[in-house]
């Protein structure tokens, strides 16, 4: 394990320790914060986007920003990045590996051009967050529309959910028109309903004169990870459309908590009840209600949450609840109230220089002791007694950070008996950042920025992204998904979904903080427990630091020798000398080749030499297994179209295709060959020739992922779409089907026709290529089987893959990924590139600004044909870990 001190970097912690207390559990409370952390400090990921909508065949641009510690400063551990792409329906489709210097890294990610709209969600940690679990990897997400389209825009509204016999029923209307407006009159569309993977029910609709239908239907009430509706509609008859909905889950379904404040309530104690809704798949629901026997009544904000004030005088209490779209009614018991026990109040006045923590109730314990923290870092802890059933504790706001500060009242033992969370936000320790301009806003004009920081009015350096939209077609969504803000002060710490992060950090009014409080009331600490301090347990440690691209494999008795491997050293070289590293392996043959240092794939020599059978000695290489294969879908209730960003589709398009390199201009064109392949080889097995379109898995990042061959085709061929549902599969090819409509293409798996089926039993990793045949013409060779398109798969041993010999292997292994340079025209001088119709949405991306130790940069970039609003984020860290952010409208 490798041991890194944070002391020099983080200082020291602060504590308010009564002198005369002497009990042993402070000392571990000290000790197991301190060893924290020094020794397993957490890290934590977060990524600015250039915006969160995007049309298909769009540059999805990304910043990242690692920190670590308690202090949360620019990460100095982990160099290695992933941030994986996922499709609304939950598919991962690429995975990017970010090279990290002084925890600032940047990439993107290409959107398939035929791929399927929806919400997409990315993912992003490092080998040593994986220590701490999933749920602190960084999640956010964008919408994506298809540009090209708009043919089948439905609406679906939920009249009535009812419950009866372990069913769910829908009464629901539908209503669908194009993106004109006009409806779909008199159109025939065909329903499937999802929990999940599992199709649970189908149906056909067929449209009125006004493009509307009432229907209802039935699924089994079961708490599906996501349930989602996917409404076809046959473009022409050859082609379909499909939309996916989500679908509100019964209220049965429903996770509805009550939590006292603090954990506890007692009977004749004033007490705080919070309470939570959410859905099986995370969202939120709105409820409303009454306590049966009391004039309380409640209701739940945006989020789900709420809470109400009670005294009680009995320990059971009921809630009447009912939803209010729905209709749908329940009864759900409240927590019961103690007779005994702690009841804990906090008081955060905002004019105040303290907090108040309030504790009454009864306890045998003689003493207790309370301690407050904010990420492993204890800012006061002091021992007391209840007086008169009464103990009052006021927290000096100096000693805090902003952040979730985490309240908890123990025996002196370290049996926690009440806990609270509290957050603060401490401006004063923020970054201020202003960004001004003079320039006019006309055609292609040179826009002139300055951007200021500052900290408690000192000009400071930092590391920014930043990014600059047109505010006609990109609207701010920061409420939404999240800032740098929402993600590092507060959704990392917690346990649950976070709905629409960025709202609690969009001002400081009074109804914004205590929609804040109530996030704090009714989601949990999850980074550590007080049974873990109490023993010192750290937590595992079974992901290192990554400081490099590491390669693992193994080393095998070539002619499996009675006596076997006794160790020795095995040597990688990348590339033609890029680099040449050497490491020891043991008699069990296990190597690991650490912290390379190169971009893109490359090829790696490898050659082993054991002690005792020398070259004699087979080498393999492990592939890495992917974190994720998937995630679960993420369906909107409602079709997203914004207009004016699919109006500018095709300028865009044109525009980006014609500042691409032409040799991955036209895709299509192109035939990629595996450095390994042999030339004679693929033409032998290729017994047809080459489809198309030829794909190259190698050349597919996060390919290690896929589950099945159908993936390596989705999104990447035009006019191909792929449906895969459990064992169904479902190719359809653009163009070719009007040969011989009703039957789909035919499948080849080293030149032998199989079934979809057969081929969904392929591994992907060992596919060579995948190739497609659309052109009618190309695929008569195939005679009337190939008449709808044919879908052609090679396997790696089909080609004449051979292992490593002599000691020696040659493999091809993915390093760091490249990113591309965002495209800025130059107005200033006139070319081909400057004639076309300039209609960018993202008119401006810096992922890496630098600003020096006077606080100023100046940037300059041109406008567009159209903008007339300019929309500008900027988001950054200082070394000391403080954060800053802006949001300005130039017009």
């Amino acid at each position: 394990m490798k041991h890194i001190t944070f002391k020099v970097i983080f200082g020291f912690c602060f504590f308010c320790l009564n002198p005369v207390f002497s009990q042993s559990f402070p000392e571990k409370v000290q000790q197991f914060f301190e060893e924290y952390r020094n020794e397993t400090p957490p890290e934590k990921v977060y990524l600015q986007l250039d915006k969160h909508t995007y049309t298909l065949g769009e540059d999805v641009w990304f910043s990242a920003f690692l920190v670590a510690g308690s202090y949360q400063v620019p990460s100095p551990l982990s160099q290695t990045l992933y941030v994986d792409l996922f499709d609304g329906d939950g598919l991962l489709l690429e995975q990017k590996i970010i090279r990290l210097e002084k925890g600032r890294g940047n990439g993107d990610f290409t959107l398939p051009s035929f791929g399927k709209p929806g919400n997409y969600q990315i993912k992003a940690y490092t080998a040593w967050m994986r220590n701490s679990g999933e749920e602190f990897f960084f999640e956010g997400g964008f919408s994506v529309i298809d540009g090209a389209g708009g043919s089948f825009l439905p609406k679906m509204t939920i009249n009535a959910i009812e419950s009866s016999g372990g069913k769910a029923t829908y009464r629901t209307e539908l209503l669908a028109i194009d993106k004109s407006g006009n409806p779909l009159a008199g159109k025939a569309l065909q329903m499937k309903v999802f929990g999940g993977d599992e199709e649970v029910h189908s149906q056909d609709l067929l449209l009125n004169e006004e493009g509307i239908v009432s229907f209802s239907f039935s699924i089994p009430e079961k708490p599906y990870p996501s349930q989602h509706v996917e409404l076809i509609y046959l473009e022409n008859e050859n082609y379909s459309v499909s939309q996916k909905i989500r679908l509100p889950y019964s209220f049965n379904l429903a996770d509805i908590q009550f939590l006292p404040e603090g954990g506890n309530w007692v009977v004749s104690k004033k007490s705080n009840i919070a309470f939570r809704a959410i859905a099986p798949d995370g969202n939120p629901l709105s409820i409303q209600g009454t306590i049966a026997g009391t004039d309380i009544s409640f209701e739940s904000n945006f989020a789900g949450l709420g809470k109400f004030e009670i005294t009680p005088d009995k320990q059971d209490y009921q809630a009447e609840i009912s939803h209010p779209v729905s209709g749908q009614k329940r009864t759900i018991n409240l927590p019961k109230a103690s007779t005994d026990g702690l009841a804990l109040q906090v008081i955060n006045n905002p004019a105040a220089s303290y907090l108040t923590a309030f504790i009454q109730g009864v306890s045998d314990a003689n003493s207790l002791l309370l301690v407050s923290q904010t990420r492993g870092l204890i800012n006061y802890m002091i021992e007391g007694k209840l007086t008169n059933g009464v103990w009052g504790v006021r927290i000096p706001k100096e000693n805090l950070i902003s952040g979730i500060n985490q309240i908890t009242v123990l025996t002196s033992e370290g049996t926690p008996l009440a806990e609270r969370l509290i957050f603060i936000r401490k401006e004063e320790n923020e970054l201020k950042l202003d960004v001004n301009s003079n320039s006019s806003l006309s055609p292609r004009e040179k826009i002139k920025l300055e951007i200021t920081n500052q900290s408690a009015g000192n000009q400071v350096s930092g590391s920014f992204s930043v990014s600059i939209v047109d505010a006609e077609q990109v609207s701010d969504e920061s409420e939404v998904y999240g800032t740098i803000y929402s993600h590092l002060l507060l959704s990392s710490d917690l346990k649950g979904q976070i709905h629409q992060p960025g709202y609690y950090f969009q001002n400081q009014d009074e109804s914004t903080l205590e929609a804040l409080d109530l996030v704090m009331l009714t989601h949990g600490w999850r980074r550590f427990t007080w049974d873990q301090i109490a023993k010192n347990e750290q937590g595992e440690i079974n992901y290192f630091i990554e400081r490099g691209i590491n390669i693992e494999g193994q080393i095998s008795d070539q002619e499996d020798t009675r006596k076997g491997l006794s160790g020795g050293k095995i040597t990688a070289m990348v590339g033609n000398g890029i680099e040449i590293v050497t490491t020891e392996f043991g008699s069990n043959g296990r190597f690991i080749i650490r912290d390379l240092d190169y971009q893109d794939s490359a090829s790696v020599t490898l050659t082993a030499v054991d002690n005792r059978l020398k070259n004699f000695v087979d080498i393999k290489v492990t592939q890495p297994e992917a974190v994720f294969t998937g995630t679960s879908g993420n369906y909107s209730t409602e079709i997203k179209w914004p207009e004016n960003l699919a109006a500018t589709y095709e300028e865009r398009a044109l525009m980006r295709r014609m500042n691409e390199d032409p040799d991955i201009l036209d895709l299509e064109g192109v035939t990629v060959e595996a450095q390994t392949f042999k030339k004679e080889d693929e033409e032998v097995q290729k017994i047809y020739g080459p489809g198309d379109v030829s794909i190259d898995p190698e050349k597919i990042p996060g390919s290690v992922g896929f589950t099945n061959v159908f993936q390596l085709i989705q999104g990447r061929v035009s006019g191909v779409k792929v449906f895969v549902s459990g064992l169904d599969v479902s190719v359809q090819i653009r163009g070719v089907g009007s040969i011989n409509a009703g039957t789909g293409p035919l499948y080849l798996l080293d030149n032998i026709p199989v079934d979809a089926n057969t081929l969904l039993q392929v591994n992907p990793r060992d596919v060579a290529s995948v190739d497609v045949f659309k052109d009618p013409a190309r695929a008569a060779i195939f005679g009337a089987q190939g008449a709808n398109g044919v879908i052609a798969v090679y396997t790696k041993r089909g080609s004449g893959f051979t292992p490593s010999v002599g000691g020696t292997l040659v493999t091809t292994y993915g390093g760091y990924s490249v990113a591309k340079e965002f495209y800025q025209p130059n107005y200033d001088e006139k070319g081909t590139s400057t004639a076309l119709n300039d209609k960018r949405a993202t008119i401006f991306w810096k992922p890496i600004l630098e600003i020096g130790e006077d606080g100023k940069a100046n940037l300059e970039y041109f406008n567009t044909d159209v903008a007339k609003k300019h929309l500008i984020f900027i988001e950054g860290i200082d070394e000391e870990g403080r954060i800053g952010r802006v949001a300005r409208i130039l017009e």
